[in-house]
C-alpha cells in the first residue's frame, strides 16, 4: 500500500515539477519495497534456521544423555 501512494506520488511530482524528481520518488519506493521484501524473506530464513538449530540440539542432548547412561558404571 505505502509503495503504491509513493509511486503515486512519484507520478504526480513527475507531471507537476519535472520527471527527474518524479523518478527518484519511484525509485526510493522502489528500493524501500525491495528492502522490505528481503526483510521478511531474511526473517523467514532466520525462524527455519532457529527452528532447526534447535532440533539439532535436542538430538545431541538426547544421544549425549543416552551415551551417558549407557557408558557408566553399573552397580
Amino acid at each position: 500500500m505505502l509503495t503504491v501512494a509513493a509511486l503515486a506520488l512519484g507520478a504526480l511530482l513527475g507531471l507537476i515539477l519535472g520527471v527527474p524528481l518524479g523518478r527518484r520518488v519511484e525509485r526510493v519506493a522502489w528500493y524501500a519495497d525491495a528492502t522490505l521484501a528481503r526483510a521478511r524473506v531474511t526473517g523467514w530464513l532466520l525462524r527455519d534456521l532457529s527452528g532447526w538449530l534447535l532440533a539439532v540440539a535436542v538430538v545431541v542432548a538426547v544421544v549425549v544423555f543416552v551415551l551417558w547412561a549407557l557408558m557408566r558404571p553399573h552397580r
